[in-house]
């Protein structure tokens, strides 16, 4: 009989060989959105695997403790915001308010996408310890510096409404989130289905219409 291990043999919470980058995708892609629908106190590292058909030793083997997996989850989405944003930027724009502008229907947009990052910060961002520190350090400081630069230069441009940086922050991203965040109470009252093309768009419309004024 052969020597070399099955997939029987081999010691609990170790990966099979070939299969590390797809099962640890699928840990931390059902990591995000038990997060993000639960939060961290109302998720377990076993719940966690179950979703994505894995063992907890497997889970651990990868992430470690829960927390590091909430850890490894906000990292992941972060680096996934920024680099949608870096795209944007890259775009041509003839002024700092055509920017903004597209920020903004960036945003709208990527809540649609990402509902988890909202939701992950309405549950854990308000926590007075570590994992609030964590969510305003890798998901909301970024942004707060982008769209703080951006109020800057509209505002020097003449466009803005007269409004703090902070309160204009927020206007964009509760107002720009939270309908697609909560899509089945949205859609509840007229207006159609938030989470259509078209919807999102003039929802994006909309909010552009609140923070920039008429010229």
């Amino acid at each position: 009989m052969a020597s070399g291990k099955t997939a029987e043999s081999r010691r609990p919470g170790r990966p099979p060989s070939g299969d590390t980058g797809s099962r640890r995708q699928d840990i931390l892609k059902s990591a995000i959105d038990l997060f993000g629908a639960k939060g961290f106190e109302g998720v377990s590292l076993r719940q966690i695997a179950d979703q994505a058909s894995a063992d907890v030793g497997l889970t651990r083997y990868y992430f470690g403790s829960k927390e590091d997996l909430w850890k490894a989850a906000i990292a992941h989405l972060a680096s996934q915001l920024e680099a949608e944003l870096i795209a944007v930027g890259d775009r041509e724009f003839t002024s700092k308010t055509e920017m903004m502008k597209a920020v903004v229907r960036w945003f709208v947009d990527m809540s649609a996408r990402r509902p988890q990052v909202s939701r992950i910060i309405a549950f854990d961002g308000n926590n007075d310890g570590m994992r609030g520190d964590y969510i305003a350090e890798k998901l909301v400081s970024p942004f707060y510096m982008v769209i703080g630069s951006l109020i800057e230069g509209a505002r020097t441009e003449g466009t803005l409404i007269d409004m703090s940086p902070r309160t204009l922050f927020f206007m964009i991203t509760h107002g720009g989130s939270f309908p697609m965040v909560l899509p089945v109470l949205t859609n509840r009252f007229p207006g159609g289905d938030i989470m259509e093309s078209e919807n999102l768009e003039r929802h994006a419309d909309a909010m552009i219409k609140l923070i920039f004024r008429e010229l």
